[in-house]
């Protein structure tokens, strides 16, 4: 296994390849229409987690950093989005090492206070075993019709320099990710 890390304005041809085909493998038309982030307009990774197998790219995590106001106060977190492994490679262990390089890279290069992430239901028990715990509060974001409270997903915090809140009101400045 090969992993990356690699800005995702700075990708090769061969990582937009690599992304486009994944994307394709994972998200196939007739799984978007049944998605309930669908109808969101989100925030694009500033960065990326790449684990290629043999050539392929199997696992992408996204990554970025962000100012939001937590609970009063301004902190810069780092987010999670785009996770996604090749349904043939699914439960070897590659989003696993793609989710741990993520949180290395938060604390030792990207520098945030905690981490947080959207995912459907059935993936919250994946990452709680990753130390990722719900957030229950509310979390507002933007969209181009406005600020509104996000909910279609539920959200999950993972400290990093600082212990994450686990309610609350948090702020993310922006689309989600």
């Amino acid at each position: 296994m090969k992993i990356e890390f690699v800005a995702t304005d700075e990708f090769s041809d061969a990582q937009k390849k690599g992304l486009d085909q994944l994307r394709a493998a994972v998200y196939p038309p007739e799984v978007i229409a049944t998605l309930p982030g669908r109808i969101f307009t989100w925030a694009s990774p500033q960065w990326s987690i790449l684990l290629w197998d043999e050539g392929e790219l199997v696992s992408r995590v996204g990554l970025l950093v962000r100012e939001i106001v937590s609970n009063g106060e301004t902190k810069t977190i780092g987010g999670i989005g785009g996770v996604m492994t090749h349904p043939d490679k699914q439960g070897e262990g590659y989003a696993s090492q793609g989710m741990r390089e993520a949180s290395k890279l938060f604390g030792e290069k990207l520098n945030v206070a905690y981490a947080l992430l959207f995912c459907r239901p059935h993936l919250v028990e994946f990452y709680k075993r990753l130390s990722w715990k719900p957030f229950r509060g509310e979390v507002f974001v933007e969209q181009p019709n406005g600020r509104m409270e996000f909910s279609a997903n539920g959200a999950m915090v993972l400290g990093v320099k600082e212990q994450a809140p686990l309610n609350g009101v948090l702020d993310l400045n922006g689309l989600p990710w």
